[in-house]
């Protein structure tokens, strides 16, 4: 187990110094404070209908108050078997700043998406993929220029053990890395040459279930947003040449999570963590 993680360690800090090694610039933003809280609907085995709003707050804005944007999150996930689920998500943002702490950085939007999911076992421990498949569609007239709608996928890989302390409480440690990338079907001879990978979002989390209807999870990560941009000049009027930067965005969350059964729905079912 300990080579295991060792491995996971070394594959997870070398991607991150390739990045580091590659990117001309990095800029550290404020930290961004995301309290959610969640009403899951269970349904038969592990299916289940989520609603979930979101404050995104930054307590160190210069911008005379700390609110920046609030989302609404809706979800339904079927599971074929005990491995294979697919279901459908929906998002919606709202609010007055850019730098929302969400992967599109947009102040306002509504993306639809579809998702596949595969849960399996290593070790003793629960491992998962995701694959995701969102549009984000603008609702906001006070977005930038270089905001526009756009698809784009999410790939998600998660590692996480159930530690049970009694016969209802719980604790669930998990390391989640995900990527998010632009769908780019065609792309013009003069338009700017974007990054491989557009978003990553590098998070740590330990789950408390108190219950088998109440659980919260305080968590917190990194996410990064990978950028290419144009010449510019500074204030003394030097040039400076377009390259690659890599901003990044500390984020500290807590989600609560409240699990409403239905008639049909297991006593004994697994829930899956509160990112989802």
């Amino acid at each position: 187990m300990m080579r295991f993680y060792s491995l996971l360690l070394l594959i997870t800090g070398s991607c991150w110094l390739a990045t580091a090694a590659t990117a001309q610039r990095r800029a550290i933003r404020d930290l961004t404070l995301l309290p959610e809280a969640q009403v899951e609907l269970a349904l038969k085995g592990n299916d289940y209908i989520l609603a979930g709003f979101s404050l995104i707050t930054n307590p160190n804005s210069s911008e005379g108050g700390t609110f920046a944007a609030g989302q609404l999150r809706l979800g339904y996930e079927h599971f074929w078997s005990e491995k294979w689920s697919g279901g459908a998500t929906l998002r919606i943002l709202g609010g007055g700043n850019n730098e929302s702490g969400d992967f599109l950085g947009l102040s306002g939007n509504v993306t639809p998406g579809l998702l596949v999911r595969h849960t399996g076992k290593i070790g003793s421990l629960n491992f998962s993929q995701r694959l995701g498949l969102e549009y984000a569609t603008q609702i906001s007239s006070s977005l930038n220029n270089d905001n526009t709608d756009r698809a784009y996928a999410r790939l998600r890989f998660d590692l996480d053990r159930v530690f049970p302390l009694s016969e209802k409480l719980a604790l669930r440690p998990r390391i989640a890395y995900e990527l998010a990338t632009y769908l780019r079907l065609q792309r013009d001879e003069q338009e700017l040459k974007e990054r491989v990978v557009d978003f990553g979002n590098l998070r740590a989390e330990l789950g408390v279930r108190l219950s088998p209807r109440v659980d919260f999870t305080p968590w917190v990560a990194s996410q990064t947003r990978y950028f290419r941009g144009l010449p510019s000049l500074d204030m003394n009027g030097v040039i400076i040449r377009s390259g690659k930067a890599n901003f990044i965005t500390p984020l500290v969350g807590l989600d609560v999570r409240l699990t409403l059964p239905t008639k049909s729905a297991n006593i004994d079912r697994e829930a899956l963590p509160t990112q989802h």
